[in-house]
């Protein structure tokens, strides 16, 4: 078996980038949120730009990794 990089496996999800980094920063929002901070649905489009740009930053290093993963 082949070991693949993290941009290859990035690449074979049927998802576009969009949802991609949509899926992520949702995920990453609802796992850190404490409350009475709001669900993802109801933070603010500044909260949620801000968490997307966490998730970008994230793919962005995994798709720079250089070592293949097993």
């Amino acid at each position: 078996m082949v070991a693949l990089s993290w941009s290859d496996r990035l690449a074979r999800l049927p998802l576009s980038e969009e949802q991609l980094v949509e899926g992520l920063a949702r995920a990453l929002y609802m796992t850190h949120r404490r409350e009475p901070a709001p669900i993802w649905e109801n933070a603010s489009e500044d909260s949620r730009e801000w968490v997307r740009a966490l998730a970008r930053g994230g793919l962005a290093y995994l798709r720079n990794l250089t070592r293949p993963v097993r």
